[in-house]
């Protein structure tokens, strides 16, 4: 009887024995895919190890380094760098993990501010030219206006009836122009 526990305990041994080196072998690819930048890669390893055990923090914190780097770069190639910043914020709250993504993150978010500076400055820099140019394109209508209503007084100067009528027609057409005018006005602000 004492064999049969004896030979039970050496196979357990063993099989634990080749379990915890198929652990480390999942947490090494892992830890070397993360710091490859490969990230899919690096998710199967380490998800692999914390199906054997759970409890491994330094897996977990790698898994999730995996999971926001990746997520970082894809906001980072669509333009959108606040969310990658914010990506990669969490990346360095994360207790454990690889340090050689801590710092490359750490490196990617001051690159990614810079963006992020970058863009917003040459978006106000085309608002405030199409601001300008709206405006210029109001001045020119309204000096084109003038310069027809002053060829219209010229030519209709009020002799009948008939005279006061369309007198009062080019009053509805200039409060029709007042109306587009104020318009243009609301629509650019100036």
């Amino acid at each position: 009887m004492k064999k049969k526990y004896l030979i039970i305990l050496i196979v357990l041994m063993i099989f634990s024995v080749g379990c915890k080196s198929e652990e480390t072998a999942s947490f090494n690819n892992g830890q070397d895919a993360l710091e490859n930048h490969e990230y899919d890669k690096a998710q199967k390893y380490l998800s692999n190890v914390l199906e054997q055990d759970s409890k491994n923090e330094t897996a977990r914190s790698m898994y999730m380094q995996a999971i926001k780097m990746s997520k970082a770069e894809y906001y980072k190639d669509k333009g959108f760098y606040s969310k990658a910043i914010d990506c990669l914020d969490s990346i360095v709250n994360i207790n454990n993990g690889s340090q050689k993504i801590k710092v490359e993150s750490e490196t990617l978010k001051k690159e990614l501010e810079k963006l992020q500076s970058e863009s917003e400055e040459s978006a106000n820099i085309r608002k405030e030219n199409a601001k300008e140019v709206a405006k210029k394109a109001v001045e020119k209508s309204e000096q084109e206006f003038y310069i027809w209503q002053k060829n219209q007084e010229k030519d209709n100067e009020p002799k009948s009836d008939k005279d006061e009528e369309e007198k009062q027609e080019d009053s509805s057409d200039e409060n029709i122009i007042d109306s587009i005018k104020n318009k243009l006005g609301e629509i650019f602000k100036f």
